[in-house]
């Protein structure tokens, strides 16, 4: 069954008209992790970077997404969401039980594993970076 745009919150309609912290940090940018999840073929895909302190925290981050509105809020949210969280927490952090609060179609909720896929593979470079 097609979804309607009713079936979005006002805050996930919020963050798909004005998506917060959208783009990549510039090349060189010091303590930057990136993953990725999904492809563009199957409709969905989420490039996510997270710019860890020394001290292992998420000080920012950045994103690349494809995908439906509740794809593209979601990231936003996420990008949110984590700032200031320490990395490991990042890595724990559920995209699905923030697509739960916000409502979302059950069949949107998928959208949700992908972001965390590409949050969890930006995070396991921490460990590989040295």
């Amino acid at each position: 069954m097609p979804s309607s745009a009713t079936e979005y919150s006002a805050t996930a309609w919020t963050h798909f008209r004005r998506p917060c912290n959208a783009g990549e940090f510039p090349a060189g940018t010091a303590g930057v992790l990136s993953g990725e999840a999904g492809a563009r073929q199957h409709g969905r895909a989420v490039a996510f970077q997270l710019q860890v302190t020394a001290g292992g925290r998420v000080a920012d981050c950045r994103y690349r997404v494809y995908g439906c509105p509740a794809t593209i809020a979601l990231c936003s949210l996420t990008s949110e969401a984590l700032k200031g969280r320490p990395l490991a927490a990042a890595t724990a952090f559920s995209v699905v039980a923030l697509a739960e609060q916000l409502g979302l179609p059950a069949a949107k909720r998928s959208a949700a594993l992908t972001v965390e896929d590409a949050i969890r593979s930006a995070a396991g470079r921490y460990n590989s970076s040295g």
